[in-house]
């Protein structure tokens, strides 16, 4: 029993007092620690819903690596040969002669996979040639000269008889040096923010949303697949970047001629441009283009400027001939639409490539 004169009693209300305190002397940081708790549970509110929600893949483009030689995609697999190539293994005691396809992610397969590639569809075709695939994602086409160098070394190593451009339009780029090359602040962003962030672009819904989100406003605002302006899609104020394009192509023309190689240059037409429902579509999202596109541009400028020798195919009826009755195209018709985290009217799905697979070894025999 306590003596007398030394009962202990407690403050009901020190406790609160001592809390008062503590916020009177750290608003700043209950602040920020409140904001950081609330943006966290948002955050993670956004994941959850979003994993319910997304109606797309949002691994559609990067794919699942199995190994060094194998990536598994939504649309398909991709495997690689002992040469680092999307294809099969090549045979290099074919004695028939060798035709090389280059270009990008169309090329290699993007949205269609290994064995419905027009190059596939055109190797099963044509059994005269020895068809080889070069494609490579992220590739720039006839960049610089370094890709022309590049382009050279591949047809001595492998010995190839002609090269099959597979020209996509974002190929459309001023020379390096050329007034038009200055950069965006997007072109100088893209590099940092692959390198990163997109490390969660398969693995948050939530900032695969926002990614998408932010490429749809740079599309509105008319900068194209590398950051910088999409040159292809106002050819005509842009001439003068679609004549050094053509001019590169030019170059490693007589390059490839003092070889005794040839050159076809196939051209790719955009989704719009064969499709008055992707063009409606399109425009919806916000993204604007010149009247001379949907009317066969920048392709005529380009095909008008190749130099004499080279056999150049615009692909764009490719896509009439599969419609005789002319009936109108739907958009993700005969191109990629809605299946993973971009506007996608570059890539043909299977339908399409079938369709320009065929129509090249039928109406397009020179070139392969």
């Amino acid at each position: 029993m306590a003596a007398p004169g030394n009962v202990t009693s407690r403050d009901p209300h020190g406790s609160r007092d001592k809390a008062r305190q503590f916020i009177a002397r750290h608003p700043l940081s209950l602040l920020i620690g409140w904001t950081v708790l609330l943006l966290c549970l948002l955050a993670l509110a956004g994941e959850v819903l979003l994993r319910w929600a997304t109606v797309y893949r949002i691994d559609y483009y990067t794919g699942e690596p199995v190994s060094n030689r194998l990536i598994k995609f939504p649309f398909g697999d991709m495997p690689f040969n002992s040469n680092g190539y999307p294809d099969r293994e090549w045979d290099g005691l074919d004695p028939r002669p060798r035709v090389g396809f280059w270009g990008d992610s169309i090329t290699s397969g993007v949205g269609v996979g290994f064995g419905y590639r027009f190059s596939d569809i055109i190797s099963a075709a044509r059994k005269d040639k020895y068809y080889m695939n070069f494609g490579g994602v992220g590739e720039d086409g006839v960049a610089d000269d370094n890709s022309i160098d590049k382009i050279i070394a591949l047809t001595e190593r492998f010995r190839l008889k002609k090269i099959v451009y597979a020209m996509d339009l974002n190929d459309i780029l001023p020379n390096r040096d050329a007034r038009q090359a200055a950069h965006s602040a997007l072109y100088t962003a893209k590099p940092l923010i692959k390198k990163y962030l997109d490390v969660l672009r398969t693995r948050s819904y939530l900032y695969n949303f926002l990614r998408f989100k932010a490429t749809i406003v740079a599309a509105r605002l008319g900068y194209g697949y590398h950051g910088d302006e999409a040159f292809e899609l106002h050819p005509s104020r842009n001439a003068a970047v679609v004549q050094q394009t053509v001019d590169r192509i030019n170059k490693l023309w007589t390059q490839l001629q003092g070889r005794h190689v040839e050159l076809c240059v196939v051209v790719f037409p955009y989704e719009m441009q064969i499709s008055a429902d992707a063009a409606e579509k399109y425009r919806r999202f916000g993204v604007q283009w010149s009247g001379e596109f949907l009317h066969g541009e920048p392709q005529g400028m380009i095909l008008s400027r190749l130099a004499a020798g080279i056999v150049a195919v615009d692909l764009a009826p490719a896509f009439r001939v599969g419609n005789a009755q002319a009936r109108p195209i739907g958009v993700g018709e005969y191109f990629v639409y809605d299946r993973g985290d971009a506007l996608d009217w570059e890539h043909p799905n299977r339908a399409g490539s079938r369709l320009i697979g065929d129509y090249l070894a039928r109406k397009a025999a020179s070139c392969l």
